[in-house]
């Protein structure tokens, strides 16, 4: 798998299962947001074409593709939400130097179907799909983000994670190899309730010695397994992470380490130059584990 290995079962510290209706708030979240995101990677590109029939509307960094005029409001809604999840993942990482991207000809393009029994025969996609995204589509030939009209499970989870996927790539490299849990950590930045949800979950997992090992994260991969609880203790300690590492030292230096990864240093050399008061990632470990009171 792109030279990333599979977490091995004791790369996790699992103890007896957590007690409590806030374990049990917690798992129901990450359950919902792994499943909505976890699995839409895994599957192919449809083969399917961009005919005629479809509607759209534009702006700086994004086309909204729809098939039906009462739509427009749905499109003018995800357009708006897109330019604002970019703006803010941008300069999250640092991306804004680079002004010229996503702009003209080279917008990412949004298609919206009119409901789901179209789009899972347009594009083959299994039921519980929501949508997914690729960055050298079939439909577009170029960065594309396909979905069906419904509710905001999209604009609120699945658009800001593939938005910043597709940032993160195009900053670092689509030939950069970085560690999963960086990438899956930054793409659930914009999502505020699982933010607060992966809080809830780690503190509760890390007092009972409950999570995966730094240098097991840095060398894992989480796709294709199949354990629910080791996907969702990856997903939001993954999360953490990225965002303590932004709240304890600020954003220049996160920018810092994308610039140093973009740069093709490995994620302990640039986390090294980066958070050169933090030193290695066995520290870094160390640190995270007092922020939880262990």
């Amino acid at each position: 798998m792109n030279g990333l290995s599979r977490l091995r079962v004791s790369d996790l510290r699992i103890g007896t299962p957590l007690k409590g209706a806030t374990w049990f708030r917690a798992q129901h979240a990450f359950r919902i947001f792994v499943s909505l995101i976890f699995l839409f990677v895994l599957f192919h590109e449809p083969r399917f074409l961009y005919g005629d029939g479809w509607l759209e509307i534009k702006d700086k960094h994004f086309v909204v593709f729809y098939n039906l005029s009462q739509d427009e409001s749905l499109a003018r809604s995800v357009l708006r939400k897109a330019e604002d999840y970019y703006d803010k993942i941008a300069y999250r990482v640092g991306y804004q130097r680079y002004s010229d991207f996503w702009t003209w000809d080279d917008r990412v393009k949004i298609m919206i179907f009119s409901d789901q029994k179209t789009y899972q025969k347009k594009t083959g996609q299994p039921a519980w799909s929501l949508g997914y995204s690729t960055r050298d589509s079939y439909l577009f030939k170029s960065r594309s983000i396909v979905t069906y009209r419904q509710q905001g499970e999209f604009v609120d989870g699945l658009l800001p994670h593939e938005i910043s996927h597709l940032v993160l790539k195009d900053l670092i490299g689509f030939d950069r190899k970085i560690p999963v849990w960086f990438d899956e950590g930054v793409a659930q930045l914009q999502e505020a309730k699982k933010k607060e949800d992966a809080y809830v979950l780690m503190k509760n997992l890390v007092s009972q010695g409950q999570y995966v090992k730094f240098d097991a994260l840095m060398k894992g991969d989480i796709r294709g397994e199949t354990d629910a609880r080791k996907i969702m203790i990856f997903y939001a300690q993954s999360l953490v992470m990225v965002d303590f590492l932004i709240k304890e030292y600020g954003n220049d230096a996160f920018i810092y380490l994308c610039r140093e990864l973009r740069q093709g240093k490995t994620m302990e050399d640039a986390f090294k130059t980066a958070y050169s008061s933090i030193g290695s990632i066995g520290e870094f470990e160390k640190k995270w584990l007092r922020e939880f009171g262990q």
